[in-house]
């Protein structure tokens, strides 16, 4: 294991150790076929895919989420939920507690998903199915709460994790507590990957010379502004294509990229394949 790597795993879990999570509501439900439901915002929620899938869609994107996938949502703004087939859902409301709840919605995206979680965390994900017969069975029961509340910790933590590990960033949250400018370029990139960002552009937002700019950003997230903005346009394609409703192009032309060719062979170089044969693997159905 590299040094970078020994300092993102510590990171990591000195984020993670911030985070206590307060379980507000759960329930399993079963959706028919195109059942569609909106939920207000103001509210962080979690949605978990036993089966079936679903089409979510919030005022700033819409995705696939199937069988096995995890979302954690902000709350930040509303979002629809439509049963793209008939499908059985773990949802319920999180607040967090053990931490500054501003500067985790700034950092966190409106939209987490940990794709596959089922298989990447599938203790975690029977946890989920525990943590609502655990509600549904609390009346009367003492430190039923306290014991939910302990569950969603795990469940959120682990979700966040998974996310992190796909790629995901806290890096703007971690790095701010040591260079608010370097955090102010991160957060941009983040907000707006589709940018033509340039090494100059984002020096401006860190209100830094190039050279330093340059300089700082590779000493605190150990790799160049270049490296870093593919890298985050490579975690938003992976999530543009899991969505049926756009052609490789129009993902293409989101995240700045002039041509389908050039963001093919980006996509190439960052999973292996083409945007087209990933796109065909990730939307088959589990077995």
């Amino acid at each position: 294991m590299t040094l970078a790597a020994v300092t993102e795993d510590t990171s990591l879990e000195r984020a993670l150790a911030t985070l206590e999570w307060r379980l507000l509501e759960a329930s399993r439900v079963e959706l028919p076929e195109l059942r569609q439901t909106t939920l207000p915002g103001g509210t962080m929620r979690f949605h978990y895919v036993v089966t079936g899938s679903l089409d979510l869609r919030t005022p700033g994107e819409s995705l696939t989420l199937r069988a096995g996938d995890f979302v954690l949502l902000s709350g930040v703004a509303p979002h629809v939920v439509t049963a793209a087939e008939p499908a059985v859902v773990v949802t319920g409301a999180l607040q967090c507690a053990g931490c500054d709840t501003t500067r985790l919605v700034g950092v966190l995206p409106d939209v987490l998903v940990a794709c596959g979680f089922s298989t990447r965390d599938p203790d975690m994900a029977q946890l989920v199915e525990i943590l609502v017969r655990e509600v549904a069975g609390s009346d009367g029961r003492p430190g039923s709460s306290v014991i939910a509340d302990r569950f969603a910790t795990l469940i959120a933590s682990a979700a966040v994790r998974s996310w992190a590990e796909n790629g995901g960033a806290l890096e703007s949250w971690l790095v701010g507590q040591r260079d608010p400018h370097i955090a102010r370029a991160i957060e941009a990139m983040r907000g707006d990957p589709g940018n033509a960002w340039t090494l100059e552009s984002l020096a401006r937002v860190a209100r830094s010379s190039r050279s330093v700019f340059a300089g700082r950003f590779r000493e605190l997230v150990g790799e160049s502004p270049t490296r870093y903005l593919t890298a985050l346009r490579m975690e938003q394609a992976e999530r543009l294509l899991r969505s049926e409703r756009l052609t490789i192009g129009e993902a293409a032309q989101r995240l700045g990229y002039g041509s389908d060719a050039a963001f093919s062979r980006a996509f190439r170089r960052h999973a292996g394949e083409s945007p087209a044969t990933w796109r065909r693997r990730a939307l088959q159905p589990n077995p």
